[in-house]
């Protein structure tokens, strides 16, 4: 009897391990993907990408539909010195991610990042000019990849009233691991200026605030909120 009751015991306790097993699985991102964080914590997501409008290799779905597979909660889409009318009509709809509005935008000295703008900032004005006309529709003014080719140098970057510094992928060297380094006044973001789909999974931004919303989002960068994060490794 007793070794009749050890059996029984041996079999239910193997089918309570593998009932856990199995609900641990499907709540982690072994059969499904993950789904995108809705709760007050970290959120990921990428300030600078670029589709088809511009030099990118996406459409505005592929985009979406990458950063969404990856568990982005927010992407920026910033082509260069335009915005597209499927961008402009498209991404502000979008339920299951914050997508904001951005542009690449080419000043005399350098690229610059607008993050949640409306209206086109012009090409070729003063980097000045540009960050004014940024800040005046609300948006975020920050340095696209200082000091690689395309970018405003470290020293003008200093002497501009920006929001944060870009650290990106595109900088690193063997003297420092981003050009960002070397601009320690400035909260930083973390994009991997994605061109095409496995962009997307070489860099991106982990930023805590309370909800998910534009406003929150650009509170977190100021306050230097926003850290490194290895999508592919799904930290």
């Amino acid at each position: 009897m007793k070794k009749i009751n050890k059996k029984v015991l041996l079999i239910a306790a193997v089918f309570i391990f593998g009932g856990i097993l199995v609900l641990t699985l499907f709540k982690t991102d072994y059969f499904f993907p993950l789904k995108p964080v809705v709760q007050e914590g970290y959120y990921i997501g990428n300030l600078h990408t670029h589709t088809l409008a511009s030099d990118g290799k996406m459409t505005y779905q592929e985009l979406i539909d990458t950063a969404k597979s990856l568990n982005f909660n927010f992407i920026a889409i910033t082509d260069h010195n335009t915005i597209s009318p499927e961008v402009k009509s498209l991404c502000p709809e979008e339920k299951e991610i914050l997508c904001i509005i951005g542009e690449e935008i080419s000043s005399k000295e350098g690229h610059i990042l607008a993050i949640d703008i409306n209206d086109i900032i012009l090409k070729n004005l003063t980097p000045e000019e540009t960050i004014e006309k940024i800040h005046q529709q609300g948006g975020l003014a920050i340095p696209a990849h200082p000091e690689r080719q395309g970018g405003l140098t470290i020293k003008r970057v200093k002497e501009l009233p920006f929001d944060a510094v870009e650290c990106n992928l595109s900088t690193k060297t063997e003297k420092y691991q981003y050009s960002c380094e070397l601009l320690p006044e400035f909260p930083r973001v973390y994009n991997s200026d994605a061109h095409k789909k496995e962009d997307l999974k070489k860099l991106a931004n982990r930023c805590l605030f309370n909800k998910l919303n534009i406003n929150s989002l650009k509170e977190a960068v100021k306050k230097r909120n926003c850290f490194e994060f290895l999508p592919a490794l799904k930290q």
